[in-house]
């Protein structure tokens, strides 16, 4: 074989290596596409210019035109949108900012979970999060249209995957329960029905995000054993708990869910050290669920998982927080660089550059795309500096 002949080659081989091992999340402008679907980083009210619309309804409609550039980039639109997570800081703005947010949904809007939050990044008084399916005819709406007549739908099935809106604690009525825990089950009987609208029970669940406010915050530990009645032991979907400013309609607690329509694509992940159980660290939550070739990581904090003894400080806690989540990715054959999208609930938003400058070293250059804000208004008495979770994409093979 020629000189020449043999460089061809060789770089012939170096390019397939590279396209083998490439990480099948695809970094596409403005977002992150992992086979047909497409993350959306969180998107504010600022204009392209840096300015900031004077009207709230102007900030709703430009941060709604923020996730359409991002849409367009990769060729999608808004009625691709299958789920979206609404954070406003400020709970009185909800009726104005589902207002302008109608307008944008004509038909099927997607299944949303809305809530207020103490601080955004940037200045912004709302941010919105988006996952989008580019293939419309993969793509339908179950059981009706939210509760009061809000815009948005209570589940998205996109592929094999449902998307649920948030539920909440009221009654058919607009009441709520007087006890908190039977707001907590009123609120997973409305999970419950919309599993059921598409066909699926809580077997077919990977990942639930579980939003208290204050009152719900004081009365966790009943949240929780109402919670754990609801999934086999052992087999719980990953999970998150944010404790948040304030929730729609005045609920105490909201819950999401991402399911699968297939249970042979579901398989827990759970590293040896991590345990489970009543003594455990998570007696509700499985560290990793799979999802075909999608991952989702339960949220973790800087605590060493045997001990349950949490580091102190802001760095100390996110390099512990973040070896948790490593030994569940190794678990899993995966690496940070398999990031597709993250949540980071800070306990003050003054750290945020702080922790900037320790989070993008573990994803560089495969920063995936993110969320990150302070969720509650101090009320919560924790050490817990910081909480992240995660989903991440299996490697082509």
């Amino acid at each position: 074989m020629s000189s020449m002949k043999k460089i061809t080659f060789m770089l012939l081989v170096t390019a397939l290596l590279i396209v083998w091992f490439m990480p099948c999340a695809i970094a596409a402008p403005g977002g992150v596409m992992v086979g047909k679907t497409f993350y959306i980083s969180g998107q504010g009210d600022r204009r392209p210019d840096g300015t900031y619309p004077d009207t709230y309804p102007e900030r709703v409609r430009q941060c709604m035109e923020n996730i359409r550039a991002n849409l367009k980039k990769s060729g999608l639109d808004m009625e691709n949108i299958v789920k979206t997570f609404v954070y406003l800081d400020d709970i009185d703005k909800f009726p104005e900012m589902n207002k302008v947010y109608r307008t944008y949904f004509k038909k099927d809007p997607p299944a949303r979970t809305t809530l207020s939050v103490d601080w955004i990044p940037g200045g912004s008084q709302i941010e919105i999060t988006c996952i989008a399916y580019s293939d419309l005819s993969g793509k339908k709406a179950v059981g009706g249209e939210g509760a009061f007549n809000l815009p948005f739908s209570v589940g998205i099935v996109a592929g094999k995957t449902l998307y649920l809106a948030g539920q909440g604690d009221h009654l058919p009525d607009g009441s709520r329960p007087e006890k908190f825990e039977d707001q907590a089950r009123q609120c997973m009987y409305w999970v419950e029905q919309g599993l059921k609208a598409a066909g699926l029970d809580w077997r077919h669940v990977v990942w639930s995000t579980i939003f208290m406010d204050k009152v719900a915050y004081e009365n966790q530990g009943i949240f929780n054993k109402v919670y754990s009645e609801y999934f086999e032991y052992g087999n719980e979907p990953a999970r998150a708990n944010v404790f948040v400013a304030g929730l729609p309609v005045e609920s105490h607690i909201e819950v999401t869910c991402f399911a699968t329509t297939d249970l042979s694509l579901r398989k827990v992940v759970r590293p040896k050290s991590m345990r489970y159980g009543p003594d455990g660290k998570a007696p509700t939550a499985s560290p990793g669920v799979w999802l075909g070739d999608t991952l989702y990581l339960s949220e973790q904090i800087g605590t060493l998982p045997t001990k349950g003894l949490i580091a102190n400080g802001l760095e100390a806690q996110t390099h512990l927080m973040m070896d948790n989540h490593l030994e569940v990715l190794r678990e899993a054959g995966l690496r940070f660089d398999n990031l597709v999208s993250g949540n980071v609930y800070l306990l003050d938003g003054n750290d945020y550059q702080a922790f900037n400058k320790i989070y993008f070293p573990y994803f560089n250059p495969y920063l995936g795309v993110r969320t990150c804000l302070q969720p509650n208004s101090g009320y919560l008495e924790s050490i817990e500096r910081v909480k992240t979770h995660f989903i991440f994409a299996r490697e082509k093979k």
